[in-house]
C-alpha cells in the first residue's frame, strides 16, 4: 500500500464546502474507538472475496452527551502525560494499555471551564519503560463518572506523522453542501492479500471535541472483506476493466455547529501472520484547499 506522511498538511488552513472563511484545524482524532479490536475471522483458504454492499446513508448526530477528547494523540514525556477533554463538567479518567501491563495504568481526574478541561496522569515506571521501547502504542480512555465515555488515543514517546492514505477520501460536498462522499483507498498490496477494511468518520467540534461515526452507527462499523493486488483493489474492478472503488454515502451534516470532519480506515492485511495498521484519508484537495485535512461544515 502506498503511504504518505501528513506532515504540515495537518496544520492547514482548511476551506468550508461552500466557500466559507477558512478555520484553523483541530488536532488529529487518533485511532478509531475499537481500534485492534473486534477482528473478523480469517478468510478461507482460496476465498474470493465479491464487492459487497456500499456504506448506507447516514447522519452524524447532533446531541452528544458526556465527555470527548480534543486528540487522540498523546505524548508521555518520561512517565508523565496530558490529555485535552471537551466538556461540561469535572468527572475521572483512567487509561489503560494491553502493550504496556493489564487492567488501569493510570487514573485522574478533570475539571472543566467554558467546555475544556485537562487531566494530568502518571504511569508506573514499568508502564513507562515499555512505552519508550515501544515509541507508540494504542490506549485506551476512559472519561466522566459512571456510564464513561470511552475512547482510543494513540500513546507516543515523541510526535509521528501520522499515516494518511495516498488515494480515496472524503469529498466535502460533492452531492451537497452539507453532505459527505466517502471514497476508499485503491489499495495496492504487495505480494497480493485478502484486505479487512473498516471505514469510520471522525467528526468534532469545540464543545464535545472528536466523535466516531461507523457504516453501523456511533462507536460501531462494519469490516468489508476485498482483494487487493499491487494493481489496486481486484474486487472492485468490473468486467470491462474499470475501477469502480467502494463508496460510503451521504454522511449528512447538520449546518452551524462548525464541525471538521475526517475519513479513517482501519486494515488487516491477511498474510501468515495477519498485520493491522489504520490511517487517515484527507479531504479530497479542491482549488481553495488544495492540502485540505479535513472537512470543514460551517
Amino acid at each position: 500500500m502506498a503511504l504518505a506522511a501528513a506532515g504540515a498538511a495537518m496544520l492547514a488552513m482548511l476551506a468550508a464546502p461552500t466557500g466559507a472563511s477558512a478555520s484553523v484545524s483541530p488536532p488529529l482524532p487518533g485511532p478509531p474507538p475499537t481500534a485492534g479490536l473486534d477482528f473478523p475471522a480469517a478468510p478461507a483458504p482460496g476465498t474470493v472475496p465479491t464487492p459487497g454492499p456500499l456504506g448506507p446513508a447516514a447522519s452524524l448526530p447532533t446531541k452528544i452527551g458526556g465527555a470527548g477528547l480534543r486528540s487522540g494523540f498523546v505524548l508521555v514525556s518520561g512517565r508523565e502525560l496530558t490529555l485535552a477533554i471537551a466538556c461540561s463538567s469535572g468527572g475521572r479518567v483512567s487509561l489503560s494499555a494491553s502493550a504496556l501491563g493489564p487492567g488501569v495504568l493510570a487514573r485522574g481526574s478533570y475539571s472543566c471551564r467554558d467546555r475544556q478541561g485537562s487531566a494530568q496522569m502518571s504511569l508506573a515506571p514499568a508502564a513507562a519503560s515499555r512505552l519508550a521501547a515501544l515509541r507508540s502504542t494504542i490506549g485506551r480512555v476512559a472519561l466522566g463518572f459512571g456510564n464513561a465515555e470511552r475512547f482510543s488515543v494513540t500513546l507516543e514517546t515523541r510526535p509521528t506523522a501520522p499515516i494518511d492514505w495516498s488515494s480515496g477520501g472524503m469529498e466535502c460536498s460533492v452531492l451537497a453542501p452539507y453532505e459527505a462522499y466517502l471514497v476508499a483507498p485503491d489499495f495496492t498490496v504487495t505480494p497480493p492479500a485478502i484486505i479487512d477494511v473498516r471505514p469510520w468518520v471522525a467528526w468534532y467540534t469545540s464543545a464535545n471535541g472528536w466523535r466516531w461515526l461507523g457504516t453501523t452507527g456511533v462507536n460501531q462499523s462494519s469490516w468489508y472483506r476485498w482483494y487487493a493486488t499491487p494493481g489496486g483493489t481486484a474486487t472492485w474492478v468490473t468486467p470491462n476493466g474499470a475501477l469502480n472503488p467502494w463508496t460510503w454515502a451521504p454522511v449528512r451534516v447538520r449546518a452551524g455547529l462548525q464541525i471538521h470532519a475526517i475519513a479513517v480506515f482501519e486494515l488487516i492485511y491477511w498474510y501468515a501472520h495477519p498485520r493491522y495498521i489504520w490511517g487517515y484519508t484527507p479531504a479530497q484537495p479542491t482549488a481553495s484547499a488544495p492540502t485540505s485535512t479535513y472537512c470543514l461544515f460551517p
